[in-house]
């Protein structure tokens, strides 16, 4: 059974989110910024979440790649895919300032710091770690980790960004997530990748994430928004990129990613990449093959210190 309790600042979840729920809020959702001038201190919980092999199986076969075993870059992934949703309850929740249909995902920090049990059931917990104004809108950082007892396996930290006109100074907390400049790779080096977004399985993905935006399903609505077509989910973009290096299990991973813009689904994606010649990690780009900017950016680390 699939139930909700909130107890002042907190909502545990026994269940995945439902998907129904989190969605219907946006029939009544209002722009509540002017008033509130804050974000909620607010914290979600989803009991007994898992990283399940048969969505892990799932999530990497519609992103496209061909060994779809549990490794260390799937395992960095994975609680960013499916426990993506607990993100759009945040979002979505009655005391969140700004409406969700305003919101573009921006930055992610994914942190892979001790081992991931394949069905081993955890706390999932996403709140707030800090918000700031800037000059043409604001971000904020929604913190996401895997906790069972003092262990905590897995973090993440998903920057979002609205477009806008806010009070300067309004800001709160520490930047905990990938720093707002993103490294420069070269768009002339060779591609070390090519590929072709296949547009098949846009709302299975969306079950998986929990985000339903008709950004990712239809081109008509997608063109009303401003863009050319319906564009995969980074994540989809970013499972693919993965899947071309070369992961070591038992280290400790880091992953930042800055999304640039979107990737049509039916276009020619070129990859180019830069290894550290000491095997600590690297950067990576992604390209539509007709455009010179970048879609995305990713800066691999493996940590120093030990392994998990």
């Amino acid at each position: 059974m699939n139930g909700s309790c909130e107890c002042a600042k907190t909502v545990i979840y026994a269940g995945r989110p439902l998907a129904a729920m989190f969605m219907s809020r946006l029939l009544g959702a209002r722009n509540r910024w002017a008033q509130q001038q804050r974000f909620p201190d607010l914290r979600l919980v989803w009991r007994g979440y898992a990283v399940k092999p048969g969505e892990v199986d799932q999530w990497l076969t519609l992103a496209g790649v061909t060994d779809r075993r549990p490794n260390s870059a799937a395992l960095l992934l994975a609680p960013h895919v499916t426990g993506f949703r607990l993100s759009m309850a945040m979002l979505t929740h009655p005391s969140w300032p700004i409406p969700i249909w305003r919101a573009l995902q921006v930055r992610n920090r994914l942190l892979l710091q001790g081992r991931v049990g394949l069905g081993e059931p955890f706390d999932l917990v996403t709140d707030v770690s800090g918000w700031r104004t800037l000059e043409k809108g604001i971000e904020v950082d929604v913190r996401t980790r895997l906790q069972r007892g003092e262990e905590t396996p897995w973090q993440s930290v998903v920057t979002f960004y609205y477009r806008g006109s806010y009070e300067p100074g309004l800001n709160h907390g520490e930047a905990h997530g990938a720093p707002a400049l993103s490294p420069k790779i070269d768009d002339q080096a060779k591609p070390s990748a090519r590929w072709r977004v296949d547009p098949a399985g846009k709302w299975a993905f969306g079950t998986l994430t929990g985000d339903y935006n008709p950004i990712h399903q239809w081109d008509w609505y997608a063109r009303l928004m401003g863009f050319h077509g319906a564009s995969a989910h980074a994540q989809r973009i970013v499972a693919r990129s993965l899947s071309q290096w070369s992961f070591s299990g038992d280290q400790k991973h880091q992953l930042d990613v800055w999304i640039k813009g979107p990737v049509y689904f039916g276009a020619e994606v070129v990859q180019r990449q830069l290894e550290r010649s000491s095997g600590e990690g690297g950067d990576v780009g992604v390209w539509m093959a007709d455009d010179p900017r970048p879609a995305l950016i990713g800066r691999w680390t493996v940590i120093r210190g030990g392994t998990i």
